[in-house]
């Protein structure tokens, strides 16, 4: 799994277009797990039935599937490490 602090909006819209899941961590400590939504604004995200504003994230978890995607999308081979 890999952790985003930043551009949570290109990691958003990103997560939306490959349909993959993602965990969001706000400010208040709470952690959401799910699908982002299409009612998507300058505010915020739905993730699932819970509404995240931007303002609130602290950090995004990518799951290896949305890495798996793009990897297809793109025909790239997974960096070995």
């Amino acid at each position: 799994m890999k952790t985003v602090h930043q551009h949570f909006e290109t990691i958003a819209i990103t997560a939306f277009i490959a349909k993959q899941e993602i965990i969001v961590r706000c400010k208040d400590n709470n952690s959401y797990r799910g699908f982002v939504q299409r009612d998507m604004t300058e505010k915020g995200f739905s993730l699932d039935e819970q509404l995240i504003h931007w303002v609130d994230i602290v950090e995004i978890q990518l799951t290896d599937q949305y890495f798996h995607f793009w990897e297809d999308i793109l025909h790239l081979k997974a960096p070995t490490s």
